[in-house]
């Protein structure tokens, strides 16, 4: 999951995390996590590294550095093996209660099968902003997941860059009428939105990654031609025999001030739109570097976040 460099710099520098890193490390840095007034809670699984990795900008993490991994606000604790879902190196969380309008901050994501990770753990979410772990503060590794073993006999999880897919498949489901599509092709989107959350996770080869992106463009294409994402795919719509599906494209409200970004999850400009807009939306959630988002407008994005939840 790669992160804004510029907000992780920001919130960084604005909490005085810690001192400058030096050559020498202080991994006993969890602190405790004050409670609420308000019982926000969310669920921490804390865990230390198998043996020594290195990241992207050759900075070393030695076995045993501590991590952490974050879900919602669950009912039920989350199981204790989450392949797809990465540990953290660096991991800050606050904001208001209910809210959480400071959005989490941290990176460095790190593969289960690194880790011995520890039962999960339910915590008030805090109104401040609190560290919870803090390894590096190098942008090139909190913007990364392509951490390796410094000693090749040690086993190797694969890192596979999802950069095109993503916007392969934003493109797709911008640009698709869903509502008219027959029963095949509504079993291949199926079947399609299963493979890309599940080529998200951790440890997924580049071959796997690659593979779906040709197949959703050559999907795409042969809409673009003839209407159906199935080559060959004659059929008459399935509306025929059921009630139309409705459009799920809706009219939200902005619960804070947002950015609007590309599909590539750049910032479009400086300049927010405000607190209480309505926009439209098509109903689709779009996963860019790791976030939700809901496009507003061709190639532009908010965070679901900001957005009021009904």
């Amino acid at each position: 999951m790669k992160k804004n460099k510029r907000i992780i710099f920001a919130t960084i520098a604005a909490l005085s995390l810690a001192a400058p890193m030096t050559a020498v490390f202080n991994f006993d840095n969890v602190q405790t996590v004050s409670a609420n007034h308000q019982g926000t809670k969310i669920w921490l699984q804390y865990g230390t590294l198998k043996y020594a990795l290195k990241g992207p900008s050759g900075r070393v993490y030695p076995a045993g550095t501590k991590v952490v991994r974050e879900m919602g606000a669950a009912d039920t604790k989350p199981n204790i093996s989450f392949p797809g879902r990465p540990f953290n190196l660096t991991w800050v969380i606050g904001g208001i209660p209910n809210n959480q309008r400071l959005q989490d901050v941290g990176g460095g994501q790190i593969a289960e099968a690194y880790v011995n990770y520890e039962d999960w753990q339910e915590i008030d979410y805090p109104s401040a902003d609190t560290v919870i772990v803090q390894n590096t503060t190098d942008f090139t590794d909190l913007a990364s997941s392509d951490f390796h073993p410094v000693d090749n006999n040690n086993p190797d999880v694969p890192v596979a860059n999802t950069d095109k897919l993503n916007a392969v498949y934003n493109e797709y489901v911008f640009n698709v009428n869903f509502s008219k599509l027959n029963s095949a092709d509504n079993a291949w989107v199926a079947n399609i939105n299963k493979r890309v959350s599940a080529a998200e996770g951790m440890g997924v080869p580049q071959s796997t990654v690659d593979a779906l992106t040709d197949e959703i463009t050559s999907a795409y294409a042969n809409y673009k031609k003839t209407g159906h994402l199935v080559s060959g795919n004659s059929g008459s719509s399935n509306t025929s025999n059921s009630a139309k599906p409705k459009s799920k494209s809706r009219k939200v409200k902005l619960r804070k001030a947002s950015y609007q970004y590309t599909h590539k999850g750049k910032r479009v400009s400086k300049k927010k739109l405000k607190k209480g807009t309505i926009v439209k939306i098509n109903g689709k959630a779009y996963r860019i570097k790791g976030k939700k988002y809901y496009c507003i407008a061709k190639n532009r994005y908010i965070r679901a976040v900001n957005v009021v939840k009904k």
